[in-house]
């Protein structure tokens, strides 16, 4: 069985977390990187609890408001045991020069970042909408960053979609910028790797990633599983986009 590391998952609310490491048990996932989001009630405080349980399996991602947050936040995440930080929804592009300092934090701390990238889905409370833009989420914007803190990992989320050749050339261009090929749009995803792989985007940076349930994780695996060899993938890549990749982005943090 193809070792993984689940590189986006989400606390998951109704499964629970028990049925999250079973499917990880018998899924062969011996890894997740498991992401807060608030506006969903996924907030740190439950990461956190989780990590401390299963701190082997589980990786937390802490959720980081750019627009309120501080570099003491971020001191504090990272000894509370967070390994990153997600972000997700910030009201200006993510290459503002506000949110620097932040960054500068963070790479200090040398937590990867996965960001949201390309549309975002609706909220679960009408309130959570406003000032929400998927603009502000383009790949392009992880270019300026990257350029900027060039000791910082960036992740963008669902290879950008619906810019995904965008985020497929800026991670090409950027040796400190990942995608993750998790979420829904699955068969948009994989036409663009057709499409560009090699050419703007490198197996070295892709990462698996379900953004799931519980009970769909094993669906996507499946589904990369199968796809990925059509593209003309070899074992060896298989191999780095389901586990090594993210294994290395991890452990540069530990």
């Amino acid at each position: 069985m193809l070792k993984v590391i689940d590189a986006h998952i989400h606390f998951p609310l109704r499964d629970g977390l028990k049925t999250l490491i079973e499917t990880c048990e018998k899924n062969g996932i011996e890894q997740c990187f498991l992401c807060a989001l608030p506006r969903t009630g996924l907030n740190n405080a439950a990461v956190k609890e989780a990590i401390d349980e299963y701190s082997d399996l589980l990786k937390g991602f802490a959720y980081l408001n750019l627009e309120n947050d501080t570099a003491e936040t971020v001191e504090k995440l990272y000894s509370d045991g967070f390994s990153g930080i997600k972000l997700i929804a910030p009201p200006r592009p993510y290459d503002w020069e506000g949110y620097f300092p932040l960054y500068e934090k963070i790479e200090e701390k040398r937590m990867p970042v996965l960001f949201h990238t390309g549309i975002v889905a609706r909220g679960v409370r009408k309130t959570s909408e406003k000032g929400v833009t998927s603009s502000n989420m383009r790949p392009i914007y992880l270019e300026t960053i990257a350029r900027r803190f060039q000791d910082l990992t960036l992740i963008g989320a669902h290879l950008g979609h619906p810019w995904c050749e965008e985020a497929a050339v800026v991670s090409f261009h950027n040796p400190n910028v990942y995608f993750d090929i998790s979420g829904g749009h699955t068969f948009y995803i994989a036409q663009t790797l057709w499409r560009r792989l090699n050419y703007d985007i490198k197996t070295s940076k892709i990462l698996f990633g379900s953004d799931s349930t519980p009970k769909n994780m094993k669906r996507y695996i499946h589904f990369w599983q199968t796809v990925l060899p059509q593209l003309g993938l070899t074992e060896k890549d298989l191999k780095a986009i389901f586990y090594e990749n993210a294994a290395k982005i991890i452990s540069k943090g530990s």
